[in-house]
């Protein structure tokens, strides 16, 4: 059996093409298969994610960059392993714990796809897939095939970011080992709701342009997304959130633009309104009207002067999430929590400039004092104006 722990991120293959998408690479997306292979291994096969991917390249075994995970067991026939299961658990619906340490007691292994941003808005290219082994308490050791150095070791150490429990961190699960697993359960699940039936007429597709068209374009996000610097999935990667509402203007050429829209494992070049540029995922997003120029603002009237013995009163804010992190500085890391702050708790902003813009503002930092008289940072985005 080979080495049990991989990582995409690895200088011997991070920069191989995977699966059959010439943009992508391992180090990129190839989180999946490396922990399949990790999984492969641990059942007696001796991979590496590049010969693993040249397996599944062979055998049609790749959507563009998307590997079909249940198909890999099949590229192993004498090790009698297969994948026992899977399971997709949303919001509202939590990951089924019980099920997954059942599996882990009787010798399967568990990999599962893990939210790996602090905030509760789960988005699919927030998703990072990791290989659960043992449980330890109320937290799980694993494989992470993203090597980075410090970083826990378990799933609540380095994805809990300090309130988030395993059922909230886990969005899909698939169970690898030998037999079949039982549910935890004693009785048979209740049958699936059927699903509504599809409507009878289709919505028209929307217009084509002819060719040469370039006129500008815009889309609109499907759900709250992340505006990246690069198009790369990576926590290091992100410059702020953007939420459903808002309207990307296209950078890009929107002939060359438009086909991507609504494709896996494709980016948007984009503009938000902000005026902030970078990348989006062009599968969370649909096109929409092009906004009319915006009208120059009348400028504001100027602030009364407060007299020169008159010092500002102190500004207030309050939380508005169940669990907030207070942390030592103005960024989300491990090494920086301190605590978690209650819905409603009370911060005095303690920062000189102008904090009152930050409020309410993705990848905005605040700096506060607590009322016992810690001082440290919190999310401006998580705090509203007493």
């Amino acid at each position: 059996m080979a080495e049990a722990q991989y990582y995409q991120n690895d200088p011997r293959w991070k920069d191989v093409k995977i699966g059959a998408d010439p943009h992508m690479t391992i180090g990129m997306v190839g989180c999946l298969l490396t922990s399949l292979t990790m999984v492969m291994n641990h059942f007696g096969a001796d991979e590496t994610p590049v010969t693993l991917n040249q397996k599944m390249v062979a055998s049609n075994g790749y959507s563009g960059a998307w590997i079909k995970s249940a198909m890999v067991p099949g590229q192993f026939p004498a090790l009698g392993v297969k994948r026992q299961r899977y399971v997709e658990c949303k919001n509202p619906i939590p990951a089924p714990m019980a099920d997954i340490d059942q599996g882990l007691a009787a010798g399967s292994l568990v990999v599962v796809q893990v939210d790996r941003e602090e905030d509760r808005a789960f988005e699919e290219e927030d998703g990072h897939w990791v290989v659960l082994t043992k449980k330890v308490d109320n937290d799980y050791q694993m494989w992470d095939p993203w090597q980075k150095k410090g970083a826990p070791e378990t799933l609540v150490g380095r994805y809990g970011f300090g309130s988030k429990r395993p059922e909230e961190i886990i969005q899909k699960v698939i169970w690898h080992g030998k037999g079949d697993l039982p549910k935890a359960e004693d009785k048979p699940a209740a049958p699936a709701t059927p699903a509504a039936p599809p409507p009878t007429t289709t919505p028209p597709a929307p217009a084509q342009p002819a060719p040469g068209d370039d006129k500008p374009m815009a889309v609109k996000p499907t759900t709250e997304i992340t505006l990246r610097r690069q198009p790369v999935i990576d926590p290091g990667n992100v410059i702020k959130r953007v939420p459903a509402t808002a309207v990307l203007t296209i950078l890009d050429l929107p002939s060359q633009a438009r086909p991507k829209i609504g494709k896996q494992g494709q980016w948007l070049r984009v503009r938000e309104s902000g005026g902030g540029d970078g990348y989006v995922a062009a599968w969370l997003v649909q096109e929409t009207a092009v906004p009319a120029a915006p009208v120059a603002p009348t400028a504001p009237p100027p602030d009364t002067p407060r007299p020169p013995d008159q010092p500002a009163a102190p500004l207030t804010v309050k939380t508005t999430g169940e669990s907030v992190s207070f942390r030592s500085a103005p960024r989300v890391g491990e090494d920086t929590f301190i605590a978690s702050l209650v819905k409603g708790t009370s911060l005095q902003i303690i920062e000189a400039g102008n904090p009152a813009s930050k409020i309410g503002v993705q990848g905005q930092w605040l700096q506060v004092q607590l009322g016992d008289g810690r001082q440290g940072y919190v999310a401006a985005w998580y705090v509203a104006r007493v």
